[in-house]
């Protein structure tokens, strides 16, 4: 990256701001790996259907990642921007009662948010201090990046 931006811009300078041109594919991957399971599972069955097993199962494979592909590359779109215009970071984690937590979230802008996130949650997306993490439509914190992205 630093040897494009050089050629590009003439810019050597090591302290580029990667973390705000960062973007995430975490759920196009995930939609072409779900996309490709159900449709060769919808694909064998085609397969039993018109008796020609084979050709059923490439083309539910084929359907279904590019089904996938198509509903992951929106929601990634649409964290991307949420990130460029946001981009919110776990500032503080605090427990509490009955398996809960209460996130405090920093936005670019300065603004704070207390997000309260059910313990099940916790478990499955590990937050820690300093993630990068969005607003989903429900309003739940989600990371914005597999830990081989950061």
């Amino acid at each position: 990256m630093k040897d494009i931006n050089k050629e590009i811009n003439g810019n050597t300078s090591e302290d580029t701001n990667e973390t705000a041109k960062k973007s995430t594919n975490k759920n196009t991957n995930l939609g072409m790996t779900m996309g490709m399971c159900f449709g060769m599972a919808i694909g064998a069955s085609w397969g039993l259907l018109f008796d020609h097993m084979a050709m059923g199962v490439a083309m539910g494979l084929c359907l279904g990642m590019l089904i996938g592909f198509a509903f992951g590359s929106r929601k990634d779109k649409l964290v991307n921007e949420q990130m460029e215009k946001e981009g919110y970071t776990i500032k503080e984690i605090l427990p509490k009662e009955n398996q809960e937590y209460v996130i405090v979230i920093e936005g670019k802008s300065g603004e704070t948010k207390e997000i309260a996130t059910p313990g099940g949650i916790m478990e499955t997306e590990q937050f820690s201090v300093g993630d990068t993490v969005f607003l989903d439509e429900d309003g739940m914190l989600e990371q914005a990046f597999d830990d081989e992205e950061e």
